[in-house]
């Protein structure tokens, strides 16, 4: 199997668990959470989830991005812009921010090598 396949696949692996199953007590808001259900992420000191159900969904996008660009013909930019567009939409939730960041430190390394 090609490294960055194998690469890939532990990223997806890894964004599907901080995504839909991590739970923490640790929040790193520093904002409040958004009132729009679909936004609204915990922010409390319970042990749950910190991620709101747009980020739950929307992940898979990025998931399938980083597995497509293997077996699909997917333009650089394309790459670029979901990396500026998570990061982007991560701000409204820090801990998705925390979580993508090493994502992000992998994407980028093999973006510019």
């Amino acid at each position: 199997m090609d490294i960055l396949l194998t690469v890939s696949i532990i990223e997806c692996i890894y964004l599907i668990y901080m995504f839909r199953y991590f739970k923490t007590r640790k929040d790193f808001n520093i904002f409040t959470s958004p009132k729009n259900w679909l936004l609204k992420h915990n922010t409390d000191d319970n042990y749950s989830l910190r991620i709101c159900p747009f980020g739950r969904v929307a992940i898979f996008a990025v998931v399938f991005l980083l597995l497509a660009r293997h077996f699909l013909n997917i333009p650089q930019y394309l790459i670029y812009m979901t990396l500026v567009v998570s990061f982007l939409l991560s701000l409204i939730n820090i801990n998705a921010l925390v979580y993508l960041l090493p994502v992000w430190i992998v994407e980028i390394y093999y973006l510019v090598n």
